[in-house]
């Protein structure tokens, strides 16, 4: 073998391995693992508060919780910008943005499942939508119910449902008003949902005898005022990693 054919073969290999490991870090295929799936919004997806695109897999909540668990578990993450609880999106660009539309779906493509993280209510918010907090938290409800339903006419043992309450909003953060794609998304009523609405959750999980993490108390969002700082990714992924453990 001359040395640039053994330069070529090396560098092949390389490439193999390489992509071999990316696809084992994408997909856990063990048979033994637990599966969880994290359901959520951009804060979820994982979008950076500066608006400059997502953060990285390992930056990411889920990504530190996947990290912080190991190969035991395989997080599923079903992140998505605009991801409302159970309303459609004024931007027929952002279609599929009814959250419960598209989550028995989900249970369905993802089963079986042992744990799921929700975490939503952020862009309900939103003064377009003018939606209270008891709404809210009534259709989170439906979601924890269905999860129930799901399982109760199946063979699959029901799984551990962890409600989050999402983060809080910053009016005063510096780009609050300004990274906004149109003014008036958020006002200060939004700002004051997002402070009451953990309360009405933590009652919720209380009535259906689920887990229950409020993010607000150890996050913050960025200069956007929305989205959570890479530091907040790390502090949520591993404080939803010990309340798994505790499962």
């Amino acid at each position: 073998m001359t040395p640039i054919i053994a330069i070529l073969a090396i560098g092949l290999l390389i490439v193999t391995l390489s992509y071999s490991l990316c696809y084992a870090r994408a997909m856990n295929t063990r048979t033994d693992a637990i599966t969880i799936l994290a359901y959520g919004d951009s804060n979820t997806y994982g979008q950076k508060p500066d608006r400059s695109g997502r953060f990285d897999a390992a930056t990411r909540w889920t990504g530190v919780m996947q990290a912080a668990l190991g190969e035991q578990y395989y997080v599923i993450e079903e992140g998505l910008g605009g991801r409302t609880t159970d309303l459609e999106h004024p931007n027929p660009k952002k279609p599929s943005r009814n959250g419960l539309t598209y989550f028995k779906a989900c249970l369905d493509s993802h089963s079986p499942l042992d744990i799921i993280v929700l975490m939503l209510g952020t862009n309900d918010f939103k003064t377009s939508y003018n939606r209270s907090v008891e709404e809210i938290a009534d259709t989170l409800d439906i979601y924890i119910t269905d999860i129930k339903a799901s399982y109760d006419t199946s063979n699959a043992t029901e799984p551990t449902i962890l409600l989050v309450s999402p983060p809080h909003m910053n009016q005063d953060a510096p780009l609050f008003y300004e990274s906004m794609p149109t003014p008036g998304i958020y006002d200060d009523t939004s700002i004051l949902k997002s402070q009451q609405l953990a309360a009405h959750l933590k009652q919720l999980a209380a009535r259906h005898a689920i887990s229950f993490f409020d993010a607000a108390a150890i996050t913050q969002a960025g200069e956007d005022g929305v989205h959570i700082t890479a530091n907040s990714h790390h502090e949520l992924g591993h404080a939803i990693t010990a309340i798994i453990k505790q499962r």
